[in-house]
């Protein structure tokens, strides 16, 4: 979509018209919503995630100063909004031990095909402090720096829940090579 055309369908948002907005939400609603899954727990939790984030979007859309990609901002705002829900929802906990998540919460079949849905499966079944860390660091690439801003805790914080997030799914991908769980 050209910079006169995404101007003229984001003015046209900020007035309210559904049409504008249906076709805003049409042709980013995908790409948003997989945003969304690998921050919720489920398919639902993430619905309500990405309609919270649209809803932010049609608020916030005078502050998109055309500087950079829309999709880019478009994203952040679905992140910090997921963030948001996330806090509001349940606080992050982050569990201290690898050893204190049970087997069972993480356990992955030996004969599942290893594709996007089954590693954002790994993902969606990591404590919920873990996940969140994982996909700002490793998925959003954000520094640890703005991790720890975004969620409150120390960077140091933030070093720790990645690093034992990512041994948790090197533990989940080996139990699914070898089938020990």
């Amino acid at each position: 979509m050209s910079e006169p055309d995404l101007k003229k369908l984001l003015k046209a948002c900020q007035r309210g018209e559904l049409r504008a907005q249906r076709s805003l939400y049409e042709r980013h609603c995908q790409s948003l919503f997989a945003v969304c899954q690998r921050y919720a727990r489920d398919r639902p939790e993430a619905q309500d995630m990405l309609q919270d984030s649209f809803l932010t979007i049609y608020r916030d859309l005078h502050q998109y100063k055309f500087e950079g990609a829309f999709e880019a901002w478009l994203q952040k705002v679905t992140v910090r909004t997921a963030l948001q829900h996330l806090r509001r929802k349940n606080p992050l906990r982050f569990a201290a031990e690898i050893s204190e998540i049970p087997r069972d919460h993480w356990n992955v079949q030996p004969d599942a095909e290893l594709n996007q849905e089954a590693i954002l499966g790994m993902v969606r079944k990591l404590p919920p402090g873990y996940r969140t860390v994982f996909n700002l660091r490793c998925i959003e690439a954000y520094s640890y720096t703005e991790i720890a801003e975004n969620l409150g805790i120390t960077e140091s914080a933030v070093r720790s829940q990645y690093t034992r997030a990512c041994s948790q799914l090197r533990r989940m991908l080996s139990g699914l090579f070898t089938g020990i769980y």
